[in-house]
């Protein structure tokens, strides 16, 4: 059932998979930092979005679940391969520490989301969004981090992903203030 109100999320997975390809393909971390950002942006939005239109119970279940299948590949394995292809990435014992750090980071997000599509907490999240993580390595990118600090991000992204902590659902200003530092990121990523 395509619907118009997954737009957003559509647009979040085509973000990603720009960053990758950005990455990838050596246009460049700004580009791929940029990317992350905007894939963080429409997910912030996407909720919001989907309800200003009518839609069945399916089409309502059927967006939940895009929106966690996206999310798993914008914020979980489209970082990781973006981070892949920094120049320092990794090399000897840092390589292998840093791939564990990768599993454990992709890993994370998988949890958490499978966590949150049980849970279905309207009031607060369990561990941290993992769309923030987004931000968090795309602010990461603007400093082009040495391998050993991408691992020990990774390590720590994912333990914050599934970490006991209620963590209030950012409504209001909160959401502002989420969506305005997604809009910074592209904006710097854009001047580098």
């Amino acid at each position: 059932d395509l619907h118009v109100s997954n737009l957003l999320t559509y647009c979040s997975l085509a973000a990603a998979t720009g960053a990758v390809a950005a990455a990838l393909g050596g246009a460049g971390m700004p580009v791929a930092g940029a990317l992350l950002a905007a894939a963080a942006l429409f997910d912030a939005l996407d909720g919001a979005f989907a309800r200003l239109f009518v839609r069945s119970v399916r089409q309502r279940q059927l967006g939940g679940e895009l929106d966690s299948l996206v999310d798993a590949i914008a914020f979980g394995l489209a970082p990781v391969v973006v981070l892949a292809t920094l120049p320092d990435r990794a090399v000897g014992g840092v390589s292998l520490l840093w791939w564990i750090g990768a599993f454990a980071y992709v890993g994370g997000t998988v949890t958490r989301l499978g966590f949150y599509n049980v849970e279905q907490d309207e009031a607060h999240f369990v561990g941290i969004p993992t769309p923030a993580a987004a931000l968090i390595w795309s602010t990461a990118l603007l400093f082009s981090p040495p391998a050993w600090l991408v691992a020990a991000l990774l390590f720590g992204c994912a333990a914050a992903m599934i970490a006991p902590l209620p963590i209030p659902r950012p409504r209001g200003a909160a959401l502002g203030v989420f969506a305005l530092w997604a809009v910074v990121l592209i904006g710097r990523h854009a001047l580098a």
